[in-house]
């Protein structure tokens, strides 16, 4: 079997390699883990099996919490992300950010979170003029 220097990994595999000793640390503590931008450099699979890590008695049994921002709309699918635990950031015209939760919306267990959020059901869609409307430098 070959194996890479660090150096020659890919950013996603040294960014897991860089959280998994605190994920675990919080785990076995029941603390709780801040992440910002979950999803930097990270397949989607990879963050679904952190939430599996978090949402499971069995590997989660001291009941640590993750609090992680994200700006991957697929985990808005995943089996192991309830409602309830979806928090959206929107920034007003001020540059000011305020958070409010998806809870504050109706919905139904089988609507599809991430198609709702792109079409700005549940605002925190990011305010951009049209592309034919930017001023051009060259």
């Amino acid at each position: 079997m070959t194996y890479f220097e660090l150096a020659r990994e890919s950013d996603g595999t040294r960014r897991l390699l860089m959280i998994l000793v605190p994920l675990f640390q919080t785990l076995d503590k029941g603390s709780v883990m801040v992440l910002d931008e979950l999803d930097a450099s990270l397949h989607t699979q990879a963050c679904e099996m952190i939430f599996a890590l978090f949402s499971s008695p069995t590997t989660n049994n001291k009941g640590a919490q993750l609090i992680a921002t994200t700006h991957d709309t697929n985990l808005l699918r995943s089996p192991h992300l309830r409602r309830d635990q979806v928090w959206l950031a929107e920034k007003d015209a001020e540059g000011a950010s305020h958070l409010y939760p998806l809870t504050q919306f109706r919905t139904r267990k089988s609507d599809n979170l991430a198609r709702g959020y792109l079409q700005g059901r549940y605002g925190a869609i990011p305010f951009a003029r049209p592309v034919s409307d930017a001023p051009v430098t060259l």
